[in-house]
């Protein structure tokens, strides 16, 4: 609750403050000619820089165990090929980030229709359809549910691809007034 009353209060202070000029980045939006602005900017690069091994290692180690059968403390060739598959990890990554950077409010919407729509709507809900649903009603309202999160990651999908290379909004909801 403390960290979505902390994003909710940022984001909602930048809109209050930049307006429509609010950045994907809202550290973008703080003037370039302060020192105390290049420091924060710096220290946020360096959390994203040392936050970015913690966050690809649980993901590689599953894709490891997938792929490779044996141990590479045993087999040298097999800690090299695992040594090899984390560099590919690792550039695949860097690439992403460098040719989307300049689409970077696309790209994180494109990792939620993919990612974070069915982590809250598709599997909680095909789970518990699998494993405890017994009745009729249980089973409707999550094939329903599953249903909806199949809609909101299409969607979402089709509005990240059409908004590619564009900064326009496909829906303009926050018109300014006369």
């Amino acid at each position: 609750m403390l960290c979505l009353g902390l994003f909710l209060c940022v984001g909602s202070l930048s809109y209050l403050t930049f307006g429509d000029r609010v950045e994907a980045v809202v550290l973008l939006n703080l003037p370039n000619t302060s020192a105390w602005t290049l420091l924060v900017q710096i220290l946020y690069s360096v959390a994203i820089l040392f936050s970015m091994p913690l966050q690809l290692f649980p993901a590689v180690r599953i894709m490891e165990a997938m792929m490779f059968v044996r141990s590479g403390r045993d087999f040298k060739s097999i800690k090299w090929q695992k040594n090899v598959f984390r560099t590919l990890c690792v550039l695949l990554i860097a690439m992403c980030a460098i040719f989307g950077a300049d689409q970077l409010d696309n790209v994180v919407a494109l990792v939620g229709s993919f990612c974070l729509v069915p982590l809250s709507f598709i599997y909680p809900a095909s789970m518990h359809l699998r494993a405890v649903a017994q009745t009729r009603r249980t089973r409707i309202k999550d094939s329903l549910l599953i249903g909806i999160g199949v809609v909101a990651m299409a969607y979402v999908t089709y509005i990240s691809v059409i908004t590619w290379g564009t900064s326009d909004p496909p829906i303009n909801v926050c018109t300014p007034g006369p």
